[in-house]
This record gives structure tokens, C-alpha cells and sequence, in this order.
């Protein structure tokens, strides 16, 4: 027996276009906006190789107090 997934896109996408994605950021407080800010500027500098990290100063250990301004 087979078995595949019928749910219309439009209501799973999260990127803010699909019914889910409109819904949630319709409750979206300051504090999530904030949470997602802080997530996406780690996430960022965790891609990065640990010489371009250097050439802003950083090492890995630094990453997570720098983003929290606890440097």
C-alpha cells in the first residue's frame, strides 16, 4: 500500500505565504520577531570558516555572547 501526503502546500509553508505562515506571523509578538532575528544573525555566523570569523574579531567560543551583546 502506498501512501503520500495530500496537504495543499498553502498550508504548510512557513515562509509567510501559505495560510500557516500568514497565521502565525498575525500573532507574532516583538519577542518572536527578536527570537528569530537572534537565531538568523547565529546561524549566520556559525557558516561562516573561522578566518572570516577572525577577520571580525570573533572565534567560535564568541559567537553566542557577541550576538547577545555580553561581549
Amino acid at each position: 500500500m502506498a501512501f503520500f501526503d495530500a496537504t495543499p502546500d498553502r498550508l504548510v509553508r512557513t515562509d509567510g505565504t501559505g495560510i500557516k505562515g500568514t497565521l502565525s506571523t498575525m500573532f507574532d509578538t516583538p519577542f518572536d520577531r527578536k527570537t528569530r532575528a537572534v537565531s538568523r544573525r547565529i546561524a549566520q555566523l556559525r557558516a561562516l570558516d573561522d578566518d572570516q570569523l577572525a577577520g571580525l574579531g570573533l572565534t567560535r567560543d564568541q559567537i553566542i555572547p557577541h550576538v547577545f551583546g555580553t561581549r
